[in-house]
């Protein structure tokens, strides 16, 4: 029985410095029915000379003569892609040599999952910064992805329904792309993290990630996400509650009697709407979490709440909240 052919995807764009380091993790695989496929998205440095050095009959190299952006480019590489599996790595990123054949494996152990990533290693400008481990359910991926992305975009291995379902990434969504799409396939797709650590993701620095959430406009698209969410539920929230949930969400800061009842009216409009038991868990953290900022009478008047303040801060460590 001939082994599944494996697609390994790689978006490029002015990754001439990190470009060559992410394609030989790919050739390193001992897993070996693989495909490379890569596409300069109209770099302006010498990314596709790096990526032609490679200059192995395993990669094919897409060009883009101008820049398409991210999500375009994520889904040419889709169009062009021949595998049972999908395997996405970015071009600053790489990847341990095992990755693919564990979760190729994990795939076929469990074949009702859709879509697979892993924990990854954080590397920062000094080399290894932190772990990152994320939750492995996928309810409990579902129910997070309410909240916060869970699925981090490098690690991903899925089977290759795309082409099939017609299903690809939102260029309206770009650099915010994975989780919109990872939403949309929510009430459709079985979602799993394997607990390994397979994926060597390369973080930025909070000048650098400011720098990106500004140019990529994320507050504006992260709204837009959210208005996408706020239609599943049957509501009359009023645009000033979603929005002091939303910014509740992002920051720790004290909030006054009209906030919190804001997002306690949010938390429980959610809950009513999703049967899926694990949201609970993270319904209950975030009402901690209301508690923890509220004023001094609130906290007097809900102090119950204190008693479970041991389970909450495992269950914020537990899921990387």
């Amino acid at each position: 029985m001939q082994e599944p052919l494996v697609s390994i995807l790689i978006a490029a764009y002015n990754a001439e410095n990190t470009i060559a380091e992410a394609i030989d993790s790919c050739l390193e695989q001992s897993y070996k029915n693989i495909e490379i496929i890569v596409c300069n998205d109209g770099s302006t440095d010498d990314t596709l000379h790096e990526i032609n050095i490679g200059n192995s009959e395993k990669i094919e190299v897409i060009n883009h003569a101008s820049n398409k952006g991210i999500a375009y480019t994520r889904n040419t590489l889709l169009k062009a892609s021949n595998g049972e599996y999908i395997a996405w790595l970015d071009a600053d990123d790489f990847m341990d040599e095992t990755r693919i054949g564990e979760q190729l494996n994990y795939m076929l152990a469990n074949p009702t999952i859709d879509i697979c990533g892993s924990w990854v290693m954080l590397v920062g400008k000094n080399g290894l910064s932190d772990l990152k481990k994320l939750p492995t359910n996928s309810n409990f991926i579902k129910a997070h992805l309410w909240f916060k992305n869970c699925l981090v975009q490098p690690s991903i291995f899925s089977k290759n329904f795309y082409k099939t379902e017609n299903i690809f990434y939102n260029p309206d969504f770009d650099y915010m792309e994975d989780y919109e799409l990872w939403v949309r396939l929510r009430n459709t797709k079985q979602f799993s993290n394997i607990d390994k650590y397979l994926t060597y993701y390369t973080k930025p620095d909070n000048k650098e990630l400011e720098a990106k959430h500004i140019k990529y406009r994320f507050n504006e698209k992260q709204a837009k996400l959210w208005e996408i969410k706020w239609q599943e539920i049957p509501n009359n929230l009023g645009k000033e509650a979603k929005k002091n949930f939303q910014l509740f969400l992002k920051v720790n800061k004290k909030l006054n009697a009209y906030e919190i009842n804001d997002i306690l009216r949010c938390l429980k409009a959610i809950e009513n709407n999703d049967v899926n038991k694990e949201l609970n868990s993270f319904i209950q953290y975030h009402r901690f979490r209301v508690w923890k900022n509220g004023g001094l009478v609130y906290k007097i008047k809900n102090l119950r709440i204190l008693l479970k303040t041991f389970s909450f801060l495992k269950f914020k460590q537990e899921n990387n909240i």
